[in-house]
């Protein structure tokens, strides 16, 4: 599969390294604002070809897939113009700004017939079935409490100071959304939600009470200001589950309702490329198979979540600067 990328910044050096790493996938062309910039990023990472332009790359007929990784204010945007230009597309998280825009964005993806997909990559990991069947299988109980934190020093970084796009529950905080929509077997009921702001009004810390239809809650903690315990856990009435990290799992372990409780069951994740690989693996089949969106994260989820986060922004306070 012949991949093109927009982008040339951190995300996409990560990605481009996972993607030479792989059979079956070609980093053809790349492409920035800055046309030294993306020439510099073509050499360093295997590309054929740099853009100077998003609409030269768009026009290159080489391309089976376009993978987006700039600025979140600019997704949107950029989506629209390779969907305009019959391309298929994968695009980092979050997916837009908002859920007016997803709407968008997924309505135009259906009328061009093109694939269309967020790159929520934890959602694509095969340790989620596994957490999946443990859930299902009884061992812990019925669940009735999801938690997780995450928290990076990051705010002094201009994206994150942004007023249009910028703070924490968008650049972090997806992931432990994810997380509780992933494991979940409800949807949200009620949000309740605080935000601690910035001075330039983006959201520093996140506090966040999500009560899910079959009466089970879900706390989630996000925070810029500092590097926090990522770690989750779903409690059930008969045991828990703990992830030491809640995007980027290495170790599962599974605890009795003992007193103290006791490890039953442990799972090691240690994928060759830290994981990334499975969504491209995905994209790779769907599209072979001539579908038009991911079955780890369609594009209905990826629609609710961005529903939710406004919901979220809502309730906290968070307001964008072209928002009133």
């Amino acid at each position: 599969m012949k991949i093109g990328f927009i982008g040339c910044g951190k995300m996409a050096a990560k990605m481009a390294t996972v993607l030479h790493g792989l059979d079956d996938f070609e980093l053809v062309a790349c492409a920035a604002r800055d046309e030294n910039r993306a020439i510099e990023f073509k050499n360093a990472y295997h590309f054929k070809k740099a853009y100077a332009s998003y609409e030269e790359l768009v026009k290159d007929k080489d391309l089976d897939l376009i993978y987006i990784s700039v600025v979140t204010k600019a997704h949107f945007e950029t989506m629209k113009l390779c969907i305009d230009n019959h391309k298929n597309v994968v695009c980092e998280k979050p997916f837009t700004l908002n859920s007016v825009e997803s709407k968008k964005i997924i309505d135009l993806a259906k009328k061009n017939k093109v694939f269309l997909s967020e790159c929520m990559w934890t959602r694509f990991m095969p340790i989620k079935d596994e957490v999946l069947k443990i859930i299902k299988s009884g061992e812990i109980g019925k669940p009735y409490l999801y938690s997780a934190n995450i928290g990076y020093a990051i705010n002094m970084r201009a994206r994150m100071q942004d007023s249009l796009g910028g703070g924490v529950l968008l650049d972090c905080g997806v992931y432990p959304l994810n997380f509780v929509l992933m494991y979940a077997s409800a949807k949200v009921k009620s949000i309740c939600a605080n935000a601690i702001l910035t001075p330039s009004g983006v959201d520093d810390e996140d506090f966040i009470h999500l009560k899910l239809n079959d009466d089970s809650d879900a706390i989630v903690i996000n925070s810029m200001k500092s590097n926090i315990d990522c770690s989750a856990y779903i409690y059930g009435d008969n045991g828990y589950i703990k992830f030491d990290h809640v995007n980027h799992p290495y170790k599962i372990d599974v605890y009795s309702n003992d007193r103290p409780p006791k490890i039953i069951d442990t799972i090691e994740n240690h994928p060759e490329h830290d994981g990334y690989e499975f969504q491209w693996f995905e994209f790779e089949e769907c599209i072979n198979k001539g579908m038009h969106e991911s079955v780890s994260m369609p594009l209905k989820e990826t629609q609710y979540v961005m529903e939710l986060l406004d919901d979220i922004r809502k309730k906290a306070n968070i307001k964008f600067s072209n928002e009133k």
